[in-house]
């Protein structure tokens, strides 16, 4: 499966396996995608967050976030043995500088 997303900020981790005792690492990536309409009750894009193994942070670094990337995702045995998304790949496309975009008045 493969998305492009706004990539807002990475974040890597590091913590003990509660079971093993074993270090576990990886990237928490926080995004926005298109991926729902809007309502009378619901408007605009949510954030979302998904990990990703820790050899991505160069890409994710290289973009100066945020930045629109193309990501690939899979699957892993989560919580409960339940599939839990993960990014395998991520390409950075374009860099995206929010507050110096044109400011235009809104309708009040």
């Amino acid at each position: 499966m493969s998305e492009r997303a706004l990539v807002l900020s990475v974040d890597k981790w590091e913590m003990p396996d509660e079971k093993t005792g074993e270090i576990r690492r990886g990237l928490s990536i926080w995004y926005v995608n298109e991926y729902r309409e809007d309502t009378d009750a619901s408007f605009g894009y949510k954030p979302t967050k998904v990990s990703a193994a820790p050899e991505l942070m160069e890409q994710f670094r290289k973009a100066r976030l945020p930045a629109l990337f193309d990501m690939d995702y899979g699957s892993r045995p989560g919580a409960q043995g339940k599939a839990t998304l993960t990014v395998i790949k991520a390409e950075g496309i374009a860099n995206v500088n929010v507050f110096s975009a044109p400011v235009a008045k809104t309708a009040a």
